[in-house]
């Protein structure tokens, strides 16, 4: 059985259209990302970014 992981990923991106990401920490299951997910979001911003997105996926799939 293949083991699934989560991964919590911070996702800035600049005015100019210049984008970062970073994993923040990865997880279990899904439920548990998305509750560290809530709690990221409620920090409060720092930096002069245009966006800045925190997202839960599998690590390794397409699309994360």
């Amino acid at each position: 059985m293949t083991h699934i992981i989560w991964a919590l990923v911070l996702n800035v991106c600049f005015a100019d259209g210049q984008c970062f990401n970073q994993t923040i920490q990865w997880f279990e299951n899904e439920p548990e990302c998305l509750e560290f997910k809530a709690i990221h979001e409620a920090i409060p911003q720092d930096g002069n970014w245009k966006s800045v997105e925190y997202s839960c996926g599998i690590v390794g799939a397409i699309g994360t």
